[in-house]
């Protein structure tokens, strides 16, 4: 039987040439095929170099705004988008959160096909608005063949609400496409070896692609140091002998000395590598890094000399990048955070790996009823003196904050809740007064002996509130406590 019709003007469905009788061929012959076509994925891959920078330019500042990847597909894209999200906290330490996936069926599509579900459009959409995509995140839609409407329908209601958008596709997209996305990312890897198995070449770039982005983005993020996977945190066996294995490396020590540099830190194997090169304690480690965007070799280079700050008060001269809009929006959503904070250390508790917080001696109450205290009575005053004193006023600096008194409990809920009330003024009475918010973050005043913008001192207490966040969550595997040399 012969035929010379074009099934489809798509290019991932036509008929490739080079394979049409795979079906007469032995099995040697067939791998020999298959990898030939394989052969050309990386190169189409390879000319999208461009519009992968711009795209890993683009989810960095998002990320710094609090925002989110969220990759959406159906079928395989679906599924990749899926095992790519899923990858990131494990590899790089970061928040769940921070990258996620939307696939057309659900949770069910993962180990079932949920072919029909792909052509719903107003299931793109509604999939979109359940996840809260905000104009912070960036939405990129997966659709090797380039018309699931199920992926268009999300991608346009992901535009409507002025997110980031990007598109992966295997062919030439739709007019709608190109209006809708800010990014288009198309290997064009030509037609499969089975006429529209996009399983298989466009898979195999769209897996390439997804890598490149994630790990671009995470480096760019301060989550590695050289070619080693520095923020990882020691939370498995394996995890555990690859974050002893990174600080032995990095620093010469035994491994029992590693292994007691994790457990000071609850496996965060970045901030143990900093106490070690910088000479200074937990807290103050946390610090800097966070002065650095999370670059362990910027922390050391700036803040390795002779002249360093101490205790709460002591805010590196370096402000970081002064976005103002992103402070504001990690202040306000300091009270959730802590309070997924305290979920993770319950259920790590159940898994009996608690045991480096129970060292603290604080119970998650405490710690809501610090923050509540600390805020009303520390935070705020400040703020608002700041905001109405002339610019070099002086402020009273922090006493017996730094002491370490065991705050009164309350219970974490009422705790919290005051908490968040109270960080609601403080946010507001910066966003909501009458300078713009850039002018109010850089106006100076002395606290104690320190000459500081209203941004350095902000985003130390947003420190604060992330070294809070650390101690209500925080675990330490098991395996790092037994474990003995061998």
């Amino acid at each position: 039987m012969r035929t010379t019709r074009r099934l489809d003007p798509r290019l991932t469905e036509g008929r490739n040439p080079r394979t049409r009788a795979i079906d007469r061929a032995d099995s040697a012959m067939i791998v020999r095929m298959i990898q030939a076509e394989d052969r050309a994925v990386p190169e189409a891959v390879a000319s999208q170099a461009d519009a992968l920078a711009r795209v890993i330019d683009d989810v960095v500042a998002r990320f710094r705004r609090g925002g989110r990847l969220v990759y959406v597909g159906a079928g395989t894209s679906g599924r990749l988008g899926v095992l790519d999200a899923a990858e990131c906290p494990p590899t790089f330490g970061v928040d769940p959160g921070l990258v996620q996936a939307i696939i057309a069926g659900g949770s069910g599509a993962l180990v079932r096909s949920a072919e029909g579900a792909e052509d719903s459009r107003s299931g793109g959409a509604e999939a979109v608005r359940a996840f809260g995509v905000s104009p912070a995140d960036l939405v990129l839609g997966i659709a090797t063949s380039g018309t699931t409407p199920y992926v268009l329908g999300a991608l346009a209601e992901a535009a409507s609400r002025g997110a980031g958008t990007a598109f992966l596709g295997c062919t030439a997209p739709p007019a709608e496409v190109a209006e809708l996305a800010d990014h288009l990312i198309l290997p064009l890897v030509g037609p499969e070896v089975i006429a529209g198995s996009t399983r298989m070449k466009a898979g195999t770039a769209t897996k390439l692609v997804l890598n490149t982005i994630t790990t671009g983005a995470m480096i760019r993020s301060g989550r590695v140091f050289e070619n080693l996977m520095v923020d990882l945190r020691a939370r498995s066996a394996k995890l555990v002998d690859r974050g002893l294995r990174i600080f032995v490396t990095l620093t010469g020590a035994s491994r029992e000395e590693a292994r007691r540099a994790l457990i000071r830190t609850g496996g965060a194997v970045k901030t143990a590598l900093a106490m070690q090169a910088l000479g200074v304690d937990r807290a103050l480690a946390e610090r800097y890094l966070d002065c650095a965007d999370g670059f362990l070799s910027v922390a050391v280079e700036r803040f390795g000399g002779p002249e360093r700050s101490s205790g709460y008060g002591g805010y590196p001269a370096a402000p970081g990048r002064p976005d103002g809009a992103a402070l504001l929006a990690r202040l306000s959503a300091a009270p959730a955070r802590l309070t997924a904070a305290r979920a993770a250390g319950a259920a790590a508790e159940a898994k009996g790996q608690r045991i480096a917080a129970r060292r603290t001696g604080w119970t998650p109450g405490q710690h809501a009823a610090h923050l509540a205290d600390f805020e009303r009575s520390a935070v705020r005053p400040r703020v608002e003196r700041w905001l109405a004193a002339d610019p070099g006023a002086s402020l009273p600096a922090f006493d017996d904050w730094t002491a370490g008194a065991r705050p009164p409990e309350r219970g974490f809920e009422t705790g919290i809740a005051g908490f968040s009330a109270e960080r609601a003024v403080t946010v507001a009475a910066v966003a909501e007064g009458p300078e713009p918010v850039g002018a109010a973050l850089s106006r100076r005043a002395r606290i104690g002996s320190e000459t500081l913008t209203l941004y350095q001192f902000l985003r130390g207490v947003a420190q604060h509130d992330a070294a809070h966040e650390t101690r209500l969550s925080e675990r330490v595997h098991p395996a790092l406590l037994s474990e003995a040399d061998a």
